[in-house]
């Protein structure tokens, strides 16, 4: 199986944000910025797209998709952050219950949120599940940074510690064979 993973673009959110599962505005020029990405696969040829439902997924996947259909999967979400969501970092770090998780991000959660290795299971439940769906297909799967750190991560098989290590800018596809 051959994924082209795919981020979502920049939003409104001022910089240094935390946003993970809530839903900052997308930027005027959306549209144009989804049909440049689309225009970057022209040529390739998916069996299915997947798609977080968060808007920011949703709506490029679906231009992307054209009339074809997405299927909107719940575990190819971001983070859920919890009562930090929309907060500034910067605040966030001067906060006494953000000591345990930055100490051990991967297994603490964010008050009210979840932890990373809790996203690295739900993404990995649905790598075995699309595995056995589509044996030698080509997908597309457009989510976030989270997930698709995972997905790369779990087929590199690093500890989840690296996961963060590598770069995944607004809007970049990644490739990968499973």
């Amino acid at each position: 199986m051959q994924l082209t993973l795919l981020r979502h673009i920049q939003t409104l959110a001022p910089e240094g944000t935390c946003y993970g599962q809530s839903e900052p505005e997308l930027p005027p020029d959306h549209e144009l910025q989804h049909r440049q990405l689309a225009r970057a696969l022209d040529g390739e040829t998916f069996h299915a797209i997947y798609s977080s439902p968060l808007q920011r997924c949703a709506l490029l996947a679906g231009t992307i998709a054209g009339p074809r259909p997405v299927t909107y999967d719940d575990r190819l979400k971001e983070l859920d952050f919890g009562s930090w969501e929309g907060l500034p970092w910067s605040e966030i770090e001067q906060r006494p219950e953000a000591a345990p998780f930055f100490a051990d991000w991967v297994h603490t959660p964010p008050p009210g949120g979840e932890p990373f290795i809790d996203l690295i299971g739900r993404v990995g439940r649905f790598l075995a599940e699309i595995g056995k769906r589509h044996r030698g297909h080509r997908l597309l799967v457009v989510s976030h940074s989270g997930p698709i750190r995972a997905i790369l991560g779990l087929a590199e098989r690093l500890p989840p510690e690296d996961f963060f290590k590598r770069s995944l800018p607004f809007g970049h596809i990644s490739r990968i064979n499973l």
